[in-house]
């Protein structure tokens, strides 16, 4: 017997989450959406040629349609249309030194030395009826000149998508600016506050980007250049200002709520340091044994005493992934240290995917996902799947 979940994707990261042969918990939680290495490890074959093979004959509003070798074409006005909003949630601060070769500093999102960050997750849902399509960066082995390739971390981003401030609480002055940020646009995961019925199943990925109809892409507080350096910045009160295709590069049907406040108070020093895993890292870290730079997928249901396997290793038989991801299962609800986790994995069965297996919680019956770049802050893809051995 086998039970099939809604897909999730990760924001820095992208996850797409079936379980099968175990209970479900039908509400997908937020997962982190950075944009992952345009390089697929276990991907399929239609997901690693320029041009998408999925695209809909019937539907003339499927947006896949509109690719031709040049590139896109404009949408048909008839068709429906995306609508972005974006959302600021999980603020952080945090003081962090950074080599003058560092990638952040190499692109410009701060200098080196010791840094004062102001980060958070940007969440974009997609609320509009018609599906937000990108395409892929490059098509018939020409790039799409709407994406930049970085060359510190090695896949394409679509072009200032995104533009950080910090203003003043009138918001009439610009305290500090961030860096003009380029995204890998994705499913994330479903928005549930959408009040309608939405699509199950992740349908746009780094390799061909979009943002479905119903869906939010996610970039976490913990990638790399997801903050405002505020180290000249006064402590005291101010609004967090994010805008959204500033541009209109994207068609939209409506562009009156591409931007969005938040107000943040800036202590005179950081928070003390907390043992939450999903906090961003305060220095350089890589593996599974750091707690730092972790996002958490969702918390899963199983039958006590049984085998779970949980990866995105195709060679494993369990999910793709694309990048370097590492994974992490907790017992329970909720994220856990190193010390506490149930099992851990950065690359498995000869590649750079992970993949674990471990008994099911005797006492909980529930477990936790969590995911991360094996580098603390680098773009990952990992398309989870789950399977359980029943007796």
């Amino acid at each position: 017997m086998s039970a099939a979940m809604p897909a999730t994707r990760l924001a820095a990261s992208a996850i797409i989450l079936v379980l099968v042969g175990c209970g479900d918990d039908p509400t997908p939680a937020p997962t982190l959406d950075a944009g992952a290495d345009v390089s697929a490890v276990g991907m399929d074959a239609a997901a690693k040629v320029d041009v998408p093979s999925g695209a809909d004959v019937v539907d003339p509003c499927d947006p896949r349609r509109r690719l031709r070798d040049g590139g896109l074409i404009d949408p048909d006005p008839s068709c429906p249309l995306p609508n972005l909003i974006p959302v600021i949630d999980r603020v952080q601060i945090q003081t962090r030194s950074f080599a003058p070769g560092s990638c952040e500093v190499l692109e410009g999102c701060t200098m080196p030395g010791r840094r004062r960050l102001l980060r958070f997750d940007l969440i974009t849902p997609n609320i509009g009826a018609g599906d937000l399509y990108l395409g892929p960066p490059v098509i018939n082995n020409r790039p799409d000149g709407r994406f930049e390739f970085g060359a510190c971390h090695m896949h394409y981003h679509f072009r200032g998508y995104a533009d950080y401030r910090l203003m003043s609480m009138s918001g009439d002055a610009e305290v500090a600016r961030g860096h003009k940020q380029s995204f890998c646009l994705l499913d994330s995961a479903r928005y549930m506050g959408m009040g309608r019925a939405v699509s199950s199943r992740e349908v746009y990925t780094c390799v061909d980007q979009g943002i479905h109809a119903g869906w939010f892409d996610l970039y976490d507080r913990a990638l790399d250049c997801q903050y405002i350096d505020i180290t000249d910045v006064p402590p005291g009160r101010y609004r967090v200002r994010a805008r959204i295709n500033e541009l209109r590069g994207l068609t939209e049907s409506n562009y009156d709520d591409n931007e969005v406040f938040r107000e943040v108070e800036i202590p005179a020093s950081d928070p003390p340091v907390s043992n939450d895993p999903t906090d961003a890292c305060a220095a350089d870290a890589e593996g599974t044994a750091r707690d730092c730079g972790w996002v958490v997928d969702r918390a899963l249901a199983c039958t006590p005493g049984t085998r779970v396997t949980v990866g995105c290793n195709a060679a494993c038989g369990s999910g793709t992934c694309a990048g370097n991801p590492a994974l992490r299962v907790c017992a329970g609800d909720g994220p856990c240290t190193h010390a506490n986790a149930v099992a851990e994995n950065d690359d498995a069965c000869g590649t750079s995917c992970p993949s674990v297996s471990f008994m099911c919680p005797l006492f909980r019956n529930r477990y936790t996902v969590m995911t991360g770049g094996s580098r603390a802050g680098a773009a990952y893809e990992c398309h989870l799947e789950a399977a359980e051995a029943r007796p």
